[in-house]
């Protein structure tokens, strides 16, 4: 049986897996303090909805510095503010971004203060805002929901509190692994394209294809685990939309697209992106995510808006279902599979889902069941589910079973 977790048990469990190597962290009283404002915190609300933000545990003078000036900006507080439930609630709405904390620090006259804002250009845990040096790595609390606390050693995960237990199985990073290998049919499609634009094929163009769906989906979660409606994101080959999607087919959608023959929206925008990048020497993510090129960033803003559109297309009853290349086949979707028997999926316990845990199909709601029935009965496809209350579970189809990975914030 499962202990619930309050924040005195949750400052001594972190206080034991601390990295040995790290910096110190406050004292056990002191610690609990910061722990259990941040607990309150997340069962408040701001405006409607629920308090989301990170707070960094360190002081200015002690915060470690980053290699790269224009990747972050600190905005100090003229006066601090006191580390209070309150404060954090109406300060929530500044920190909405993934690059933004709360900085806190403790004086010994004062205890815990807020003495400012952190601003990453890319989410925190993406960028070069700390030191790599691990030892000088801060505390960082993210407040992910009611009762959802994640703390890290810098980028590094340390505990996870969700719904009152210690979690060991759920992922706060991407996972990668669920969609590895799955995009490559846009490698055929943009080939030619590439050719016929005068373009030079480049020789390993997946991880930039990869990435920018990975953007993409990021976007997607993001903005629906904001909304509160929760919803069905599905994704299948191309060439199997005319099998599966129809009137008595296992996609059954209220509200179809016409696909069109040659390039569609997102298609357009990768073979702008690409093409830009060729100009500027170098067709990569990396080079990608550096460029302050004006082209650019207009084409990124273009795929924040499509990721949007999708959002908002997931907000219709019903599943949406786009295929591997990111183009829409229609949303108010329903999954039929009637045939299939479903009584167990499998959490995956590690990213590549070498280690399983099997729970019963029944565990989650209509959203998770209907997802688990699409990947067992379309092999190649896979599915998003949101839930209303952010919590987000990627599944496929994994050596002859229905497997999730469960996100625990992103």
């Amino acid at each position: 049986m499962k202990s619930y977790y309050y924040p005195n048990n949750l400052t001594v469990e972190l206080l034991a897996r601390w990295p040995a190597t790290a910096a110190g962290l406050l004292p056990l009283a002191e610690l609990e303090d910061f722990i259990s404002v941040a607990y309150q915190a997340s069962l408040l609300h701001e405006e409607g909805h629920p308090v989301r933000c990170r707070l960094v545990l360190s002081a200015l003078e002690h915060l470690p510095k980053g290699t790269d000036p224009s990747e972050s900006y600190v905005l100090e507080l003229a006066a601090p503010r006191p580390y209070t439930e309150q404060e954090i609630r109406r300060l929530s709405p500044a920190l909405d971004s993934p690059g933004s904390l709360l900085a806190v620090c403790t004086d010994p006259e004062a205890g815990l203060l807020i003495w400012g804002l952190l601003r990453s250009r890319n989410p925190w845990h993406e960028t070069d805002t700390f030191s790599p040096v691990p030892a000088q790595l801060p505390l960082i609390l993210d407040v992910s929901g009611p009762g959802n606390l994640v703390f890290y050693h810098g980028r590094y995960r340390v505990l996870t509190l969700q719904h009152g237990h210690v979690e060991g199985h759920g992922f706060v990073e991407y996972p990668v692994a669920w969609s590895h290998g799955r995009f490559t049919e846009n490698i055929e499609v943009l080939r030619p394209q590439l050719v016929a634009a005068g373009v030079d094929f480049p020789a390993d163009l997946m991880p930039l294809l990869g990435e920018l769906a990975h953007h993409v989906t990021r976007r997607v979660v993001a903005r629906v685990r904001a909304s509160g409606h929760g919803g069905m994101l599905a994704y299948v080959p191309t060439a199997s939309v005319a099998r599966c999607v129809g009137l008595a087919a296992t996609l059954r959608p209220k509200y179809p697209v016409r696909l069109p023959d040659e390039a569609h929206f997102y298609n357009g925008l990768q073979l702008a992106i690409i093409g830009r990048l060729a100009e500027l020497g170098d067709v990569s993510w990396r080079r990608y995510q550096q460029a302050g090129d004006t082209r650019l960033l207009e084409l990124e803003a273009s795929l924040d808006q499509y990721a949007h559109l999708l959002a908002d297309l997931m907000s219709v009853d019903g599943a949406l279902v786009v295929t591997k290349q990111l183009a829409i086949v229609g949303f108010g979707i329903e999954v039929y599979a009637p045939q299939l028997a479903l009584s167990q999926v499998y959490r995956a316990l590690d990213a590549t889902a070498t280690r399983l845990q099997a729970e019963p199909a029944d565990s989650g709601g209509t959203r998770h069941r209907a997802a688990y029935r699409l990947c067992l009965a379309e092999p190649e496809s896979m599915a998003i589910v949101i839930s209303q209350d952010g919590g987000v579970r990627f599944v496929q189809f994994h050596e002859e079973k229905a497997v999730f990975w469960e996100q625990l914030t992103l």
